[in-house]
């Protein structure tokens, strides 16, 4: 939208209510910057048009927001009276209220193919069974496409033979897996010894053998290395399992944390990974526990142990080979004759040389650092309760027959196409699996059956024009909340019209999240409204930053977001709490980036209060920070764009393709803002800047990981020597520890200023600016729910929410409430 550059829009509206005053008002007020010739924002006068048409009502919503907010016109360049101002107000607001009461169409949801996540939760429930199989059938499946970060998007998912085949070859594999054919397997029982349990290469051209357990246990070091059971590597057989594993955990309190990235508060664990699913367990130190799993397990799955821990890549370039130094330096310390007694004995390698004493090579033998140890596993399986298995019974019936295809495959179709079967549309499907049970049996000929329909229109298309209102508002609901079909109840709720007023919408949706069904929606919508996919696109400089790229933490501060949204849906807190909260939830990772000093020494996430005014909410969390950040320096620019876009719902225009945005020289003691004054002073570029610029300046403070500063500063040149330690190196352009203090102030248009972030986030959460972002929030949870932008038509319908939301203090169930209730969500 074209946001910027309309004065002389004030100046047309106010004469049209004040008759013969127009003409001196527009001359004094717009011909000079808004003409053919000078256009300034690409906006001459007559773009705007008498009334809103659907051409120019862009235009009239972009006025009547700058006018509200007091941008437009200028606060130098404005002779317009508080009255004249609201006399103006009045008039946008009654042009496009007539406007709207002309326009009766509201936009209606475009079909879509499933995304990924869908698909999967989609047949998982059509198949009653608990994920879609531990053989990973859905790797073949080509990655949906994003778009402002949302997975939704009907123009992004669009559908080709490729996707059909693909989903064929997925859905056949899930078929097999689910329902078994032939004699029942026997079981068997493995026992594994840990000199049975091998460390898997995470380089699959590596030529050495895989390292086997001692007889003591297997011992785990690099974290990126998992580990396999030799007589269990893959699943020989479909069925049930049940899997004991002896395991402890080891010398978590040997070495400094800040040795070894490990916190003392922090258990050590042990994943037990059964393709995509795994069970996490915490294991108790120098005492040996016995793990116990039931699952059902696919035939080909990896059986795979693995350590989770975003420690032990402290030291150097990350890669665990380091951390063997440590073991030298403590022995040296705590056992200086064991140490002695080693060092002596040292001969060179194989080249003759002799390396020096605390190279890392020498101390692989006595690292004793935090890690879990396996005794050995039993493994028992494949065993059913009964045969068939009881799942197989649930889907297909105690005696699934040819004769019974129509009853057995309505239900599921019934479910795949979350709506009632139509006269005879069974029938093609019906004959095909006549047709098959000649050559391959009954069960072989249902499971072509149940193929069918789950690669058919019906279940891989979503908002499609042939369910009835009801059954496309339960789909809507469910897909919203759940990323999954609706069940039975809430179709035929939908259906009987028990979900057609507000309140009922309300109590549907506070009981799926008091059940804990909106897990879906609770990461997926933050993470698509954030754009959190793109926060290692520019990744901080892992040479600079290596706390960062060590700790992964990436990972934490998308989590903090994830924590964050949670806890304002739990407590049904007031959507402009993410603006306006004085608090978020940190780890001990995230509190050494943010310089906190008083959090628990762990990895588990606490509520913390911040009393410096400088972070709470969205606008201090280093997720936004990083995201908007280039790997060593920051820009002002794409942290105001971000904040416009996804906070405000401003959309500013891009800059020309031949404009080339500077980044700050502070070899040359260039602040920013003196590199972006270039851009200021050049009249093509001023109206946007002098916009744009003021949202992003207040983040200076924030380095590239978010972490504070008040200066910019030279990055030093470092290299790693044979321990990975960091040694500075010379550096040609500029000397390390050169810095340029921090200007953080602005001033926007309307002529409000700020000095830093603590008075930016008072000027964001002004009347004006609260109104912005519930308007974005709730265009945000459109977009996510219908897969398409709301046009600008539907302005009329997101004020009504907006209203029903204001109604109830802007709370966040009841503005979620008043979306899934709109004609908007509804069509």
């Amino acid at each position: 939208m074209h946001r910027f550059g309309l004065i002389c829009v004030l100046a047309l509206c106010a004469s049209v209510g004040r008759g013969g005053a127009s003409l001196a008002i527009l001359e004094r007020h717009c011909a000079k910057c808004h003409n053919e010739e000078k256009a300034k924002g690409k906006f001459m006068l007559g773009d705007l048009g008498e009334d809103p048409s659907s051409d120019t009502l862009e235009h009239w919503l972009d006025v009547l927001d700058l006018v509200v907010a007091e941008e437009m016109p200028p606060e130098d360049e404005s002779t317009l009276s508080a009255s004249q101002r609201n006399q103006l107000i009045a008039y946008l607001e009654d042009r496009l209220e007539k406007f709207e009461s002309a326009t009766a169409e509201v936009s209606k949801s475009k079909p879509r193919r499933l995304n990924n996540r869908e698909f999967e939760n989609s047949v998982r429930d059509v198949l009653l069974i608990e994920d879609i199989g531990t053989n990973q059938p859905t790797d073949n499946l080509v990655g949906d496409s994003l778009f402002h970060g949302f997975d939704t998007h009907s123009d992004t998912l669009g559908f080709s033979k490729f996707h059909l085949e693909q989903y064929l070859d997925a859905v056949r594999s899930i078929v097999d897996a689910t329902i078994l054919e032939g004699p029942r397997p026997e079981a068997n029982r493995i026992e594994v010894d840990s000199t049975s349990i091998y460390s898997e290469h995470h380089r699959q051209n590596s030529g050495r053998p895989d390292r086997r357990g001692r007889s003591e246990g297997f011992d785990f070091f690099d974290p990126r290395q998992s580990a396999y059971l030799a007589p269990f590597r893959t699943v020989p057989e479909t069925g049930y399992y049940r899997v004991k594993i002896r395991a402890t955990g080891l010398d978590r309190d040997v070495y400094s944390p800040d040795d070894t990235g490990v916190y003392p508060g922090d258990s050590i664990r042990l994943v037990v990974r059964m393709g995509d699913r795994k069970r996490t367990f915490n294991l108790p130190d120098e005492e040996v526990m016995e793990i116990e799993l039931r699952e059902w397990l696919a035939a080909g799955t990896r059986f795979r142990l693995e350590y989770p821990t975003d420690g032990l890549k402290m030291r150097g370039n990350g890669n665990f080979k380091f951390q063997y130094a440590i073991g030298g330096y403590h022995l040296k310390e705590n056992d200086p004759d064991r140490w002695k007694a080693i060092v002596d004995a040292l001969k060179p390698n194989r080249s003759g040389r002799m390396r020096h004493a605390d190279s890392w090579h020498h101390w692989v033998d006595y690292w004793q650092g935090p890690r879990p140890r396996v005794h050995g596993a039993v493994v028992e399986g494949p065993f059913f309760e009964s045969w068939p298995p009881r799942r197989q019974v649930a889907l297909l019936g105690e005696d699934p027959s040819v004769e019974k295809a129509e009853e057995i495959l309505r239900p599921i179709a019934e479910r795949a196409w979350r709506r009632p079967l139509r006269e005879g549309e069974l029938d093609g499907i019906l004959v095909m699996v006549e047709k098959k049970a000649k050559s391959l049996g009954d069960i072989a000929a249902l499971k072509e059956g149940i193929v069918a329909i789950l690669v058919s229109p019906a279940f891989l298309l979503v908002n499609t024009e042939d369910l009835s209102p009801g059954d496309l508002f339960a789909s809507k609901f469910s897909y919203f909340l759940k990323a999954t079909l609706p069940d039975e109840r809430l179709r035929g709720m939908a259906s009987s019209g028990k979900l057609d007023s507000f309140a009922t919408v309300r109590d549907e949706l506070q009981r799926v999240l008091e059940r804990g069904q909106a897990d879906e929606f609770l990461r997926a919508f933050p993470f698509g409204w954030l754009e959190l996919n793109d926060i290692n696109f520019m990744a901080p400089d892992p040479d600079n930053y290596h706390f960062f790229h060590r700790k992964d933490l990436s990972e934490d501060m998308i989590e903090e977001v994830v924590r964050f949204f949670g806890n304002v849906v739990e407590n049904n807190l007031p959507i402009t709490e993410f603006l306006s909260a004085d608090y978020s939830f940190v780890n001990a990772d995230l509190a050494k980036v943010y310089g906190l000093e008083d959090v628990p020494q762990t990895s588990e996430f606490r509520r913390y209060t911040f009393d410096d005014g400088r972070r709470g909410g969205l606008l201090g969390m280093g997720a936004f920070l990083t995201s908007t950040a280039d790997s060593l320096g920051t820009s002002p620019i794409h942290r105001a764009v971000y904040v416009m876009e996804n906070f405000m719902g401003i959309h500013p225009t891009p800059p020309p393709p031949d404009v080339e945005i500077t980044e700050p020289d502070v070899r040359q003691a260039k602040t920013i803002k003196e590199v972006l004054a270039a851009h200021v002073s050049d009249e093509n570029c001023a109206s946007c800047h002098e916009t744009i610029d003021p949202w992003g300046y207040a983040f200076e403070n924030f380095d590239p990981t978010g972490a504070w500063r008040e200066s910019y500063t030279v990055p030093a040149a470092l290299s790693l020597d044979e321990n990975g330690e960091a040694v500075p190196v010379d550096r040609r352009r500029g000397k390390s520890g050169d810095s340029v203090p921090i200007d953080a102030s602005a001033r926007f248009r309307s002529g409000a200023e700020y000095e830093d972030i603590t008075g930016f986030r008072k000027h964001i959460l002004s009347e004006a600016n609260r109104d912005r972002f519930v308007r974005c929030f709730v265009t945000k949870l459109l977009t996510y729910a219908n897969g398409v932008e709301p046009s600008e038509e539907d302005f009329g319908e997101i004020n009504a929410v907006i209203s029903r939301s204001a109604e109830n203090d802007y709370r966040i169930v009841e503005t979620l409430a008043a979306v899934i209730d709109s004609p908007l969500f509804r069509q």
